[in-house]
């Protein structure tokens, strides 16, 4: 049997191991569309195994032309993958007029059976769309996870092989079509299963370290108002105080709530209720800095933590959320006013946990209700 026929059957069972993979994750993680792009280059995969072995064992034109077709249509999922995954903006009009005129030339070089001239065209352009793909894959704003390392190398060492492709036919052209494409054939037997398989298992693992990722933030955020739950808030809670009194900074804790929530419920019903959280949530966001900690403690109430602030600083904060707050418009209660208490709490030199600043912020927020609700105090030694 021909050896290259055995190596494009181990990578056509890889493709269909990859498009099951990939299905199976889009649709039961979130049909994100990123993984449906990749599924389906797997696929677009699959069908140019396929044409390739048919084309090398009936030296057929027609098959070959289609496996060019088909190698080009599988890079440019990649990329559009890696870029929705991104976020950034896919230029639909440049990767399919650039991958048209590819395509062109690929089905014009298997027709004539110009090995050495397909050789050139499909694997130079499929290196530059992995480098591409490479470079949208780098971070904005962070830095790499070790799934993204492992698949940005991979994408890097594709492109590279597919450039020493490209440059090792380009070496033939002007010869006899299908002589002297010895080292091509080498390369090509030697590198593509070992970096076809390790591209597709890196591409399982960024995915599978993209489930994990959300997996993590559906544990610690709240569904409804997209802040922290109260076990996000322990968390993060820890690690303020250690940096507190690692450098003698300041901490305080707002619990605060929302006045007459369940009178809210009763008469105008749960969905302007969720609705008033929603709103609540995004106010008490908006007016606290990037570092600080917004959470939802349970029901109505949350809790703030504002870092290197004194408890009468963070009291000022939230005299203008309370303000603010009245002009909150719910689309299912109109007419309803809304109004919120807070209890302001300081990080004291006894305190081991959370729970004892959300002790004192707790009952800053019963002296708050006491006194006719819509306002803020602050614990009493604190102030």
């Amino acid at each position: 049997m021909d050896p290259a026929i055995i190596i494009i059957a181990l990578l056509f069972f890889t493709s269909v191991i990859m498009a099951l993979a990939m299905g199976v994750a889009w649709l039961h993680f979130g049909r994100q569309r990123h993984v449906l792009s990749w599924a389906l280059s797997y696929g677009a995969a699959m069908i140019q195994w396929i044409a390739n072995a048919g084309g090398i064992a009936l030296k057929s034109g027609p098959l070959m032309a289609l496996a060019a077709v088909c190698i080009i249509v599988s890079g440019t999922l990649v990329l559009v993958g890696v870029r929705q995954r991104s976020t950034q903006n896919i230029p639909w009009r440049s990767i399919i007029g650039a991958g048209c005129v590819v395509a062109a030339g690929g089905i014009y070089a298997a027709m004539i059976h110009d090995r050495s001239l397909q050789g050139m065209i499909v694997p130079g352009y499929v290196g530059i769309l992995m480098l591409w793909s490479a470079a949208s894959l780098w971070p904005q704003g962070r830095r790499f996870n070790a799934p993204e390392i492992a698949f940005f190398t991979m994408f890097l060492l594709f492109a590279l092989f597919q450039s020493a492709l490209a440059i090792s036919a380009a070496a033939d052209l002007g010869r006899a079509p299908g002589a002297g494409l010895a080292a091509y054939r080498a390369i090509l037997g030697l590198g593509l299963p070992s970096i076809y398989v390790g591209t597709g298992v890196a591409a399982v693992m960024v995915v599978a370290g993209d489930l994990a990722h959300q997996l993590r933030r559906q544990m610690r955020h709240d569904p409804l108002t997209n802040v922290l739950n109260r076990r996000g808030l322990d968390e993060a809670a820890a690690r303020a105080i250690a940096n507190a009194r690692r450098y003698n900074r300041p901490l305080a804790l707002v619990v605060c709530d929302l006045d007459g929530f369940k009178a809210l419920n009763d008469g105008h019903g749960h969905i302007a209720g969720d609705a008033a959280l929603r709103g609540f949530a995004q106010l008490l966001t908006s007016a606290v800095r990037r570092g600080d900690i917004v959470a939802r403690m349970g029901g109505d109430e949350f809790g703030l933590l504002l870092v290197e602030t004194e408890a009468a600083a963070a009291a000022d904060v939230m005299e203008r959320v309370r303000a603010e707050i009245t002009c909150l418009i719910l689309p299912n209660a109109p007419r309803a006013q809304l109004r919120a208490s807070f209890g302001v709490a300081e990080l004291q030199a006894d305190d081991e946990k959370l729970d004892d600043m959300v002790a004192r912020a707790d009952a800053a927020l019963y002296d708050a209700k006491r006194d006719g609700k819509d306002r803020v105090a602050i614990w009493r030694n604190a102030a």
